[in-house]
């Protein structure tokens, strides 16, 4: 006897016959296969009803009966939305070619031809409930697929806006030092000269997010797992940020202690912390402050970056990681942004069996937990 496939779902079968003998073959047939859940109907209005409620993976549709016939139950079933993608074999003692071609005009995947034999009745229900089963998944997979392109071509469309934003910036600062150049203080000069270099930052910001990001959607980012201490990682970014972190008037502290190490790559944890610091700095102003600490739980470190800046919607804390959906706003000082640095900061942590998530209040202030794995050696609480 052939042998079904093993599958964790029942499949649903609904048998159509108004011969008693022949829904008893196939009942019996069929019964005693694992996986199979059988449903029967003797006639085509009696079909229909059962397909609406029974919604079956597979219809054996006998083609002579009474009152609606199999071409007719056929036809009305692929007419409907709900029913359109069930196969339908047909049941049938002719095995003329018109007959083949009136039933798969009708819209039948199928012929088993009386008298019936198990094998082969197996075998067919078998391969089309395959069929069925990958059309459904790869259905399932382009759906995807389109969705993830859209949300990416809206991605692109953000940062492709803000790069030109930040290039217009950058060309009129240009423009102006040029043709007033000797008509200008040197203050303004200074002021013009800083407008471009903050410009020229923000764009390559721009371009190692979305570099990085590209990379990892290609997978060619290799990941190098060692034991590194979070403390020297820490100390080097609050260094790199202090300057920006003094204009405006925000405290950065640092107060890591010795032991407080991770397992986890090195790059990418250096990138996740300068894109935390970098974003709470924007939202935060004169008199704000920004903590980050540590703490173990269940072999894992909770490193935290919270700050007490203007914070975040519920909503737009909820679409932050949304692939084609811009939820960042300005910083306090009108800086702009993408959000790709933060997706790809939680792209970095899952890729080092981590996690990253983030809890905001509005008017104040944001905390952004990044869950890493710790290593097997002593750990100490962390507070910068």
């Amino acid at each position: 006897m052939i042998q079904r496939e093993s599958n964790q779902s029942q499949n649903r079968i609904l048998i159509v016959d108004d011969n008693p003998t022949n829904l008893k073959v196939l009942f019996e047939y069929l019964s005693g296969e694992k996986g199979y859940k059988i449903f029967i109907a003797k006639n085509g209005r009696e079909a229909l009803e059962r397909t609406a409620n029974a919604k079956p993976d597979i219809i054996l549709l006998d083609i002579m009966m009474p009152e609606i016939d199999g071409y007719e139950t056929c036809r009305r079933l692929k007419e409907q939305k709900e029913t359109e993608d069930i196969p339908i074999i047909f049941l049938t003692a002719f095995a003329d070619t018109d007959s083949k071609i009136k039933a798969f005009n009708r819209g039948a995947v199928d012929f088993i031809v009386k008298p019936f034999n198990q094998d082969e009745v197996l075998a067919r229900i078998n391969t089309h409930l395959t069929i069925s089963r990958q059309k459904k998944e790869l259905e399932k997979t382009n759906n995807e697929l389109a969705k993830a392109n859209a949300s990416k071509d809206k991605l692109f469309s953000i940062v492709a806006h803000d790069m030109r934003n930040k290039l217009f910036g950058l060309t009129g600062s240009i423009e102006m030092v040029e043709s007033f150049f000797n008509d200008l203080t040197d203050d303004e000069k200074r002021d013009r000269i800083r407008a471009m270099s903050t410009s020229a930052q923000q764009m390559y910001k721009l371009f190692e997010n979305l570099f990085t990001w590209a990379r990892m959607q290609t997978d060619s980012i290799e990941v190098v797992t060692e034991n590194i201490n979070v403390g020297v990682i820490a100390s080097e970014i609050i260094e790199f940020f202090k300057v920006d972190a003094e204009a405006k008037g925000i405290s950065l502290l640092s107060d890591v202690k010795a032991g407080c190490d991770v397992m986890y790559d090195k790059n990418m944890l250096s990138f996740i912390i300068r894109n935390l610091i970098h974003n709470a700095i924007k939202y935060c102003d004169s008199g704000n402050s920004i903590t980050i600490s540590c703490k173990e739980e269940n072999g894992y470190h909770r490193i935290s970056v919270k700050d007490t800046g203007i914070g975040m919607k519920k909503e737009v804390c909820d679409s932050i990681f949304k692939v084609g959906v811009r939820s960042s706003k300005p910083g306090t000082r009108k800086e702009g942004g993408s959000g790709l640095g933060l997706m790809v900061a939680k792209d970095f942590a899952e890729l080092n069996h981590g996690s990253l998530t983030i809890e905001s209040e509005e008017n104040v202030g944001t905390e952004v937990i990044l869950s890493l794995p710790a290593s097997k050696g002593a750990c100490v609480a962390l507070t910068i």
